[in-house]
């Protein structure tokens, strides 16, 4: 799975790895909706792109 997700407190950090494009962008956004859909105090969201190697216009959807 290209995202790792941590909980601390009322923040949830997504860590990205890999290529970030249509083919993996659906998956990615399933894992962190759920996360946040089972975790109701999360107050704030951080993407942490780091090790993202590739990103396409998918990528940018996903942000917004």
């Amino acid at each position: 799975m290209p995202v790792v997700i941590k909980i601390k407190g009322n923040e949830m950090t997504a860590f990205v790895k890999g290529e970030v494009d249509h083919h993996t962008v659906p998956s990615i956004r399933d894992k962190i909706d759920d996360a946040l859909l089972v975790n109701e105090q999360i107050k704030e969201l951080v993407i942490d792109f780091g090790a993202v190697t590739f990103m396409d216009s998918s990528g940018v959807g996903l942000v917004m």
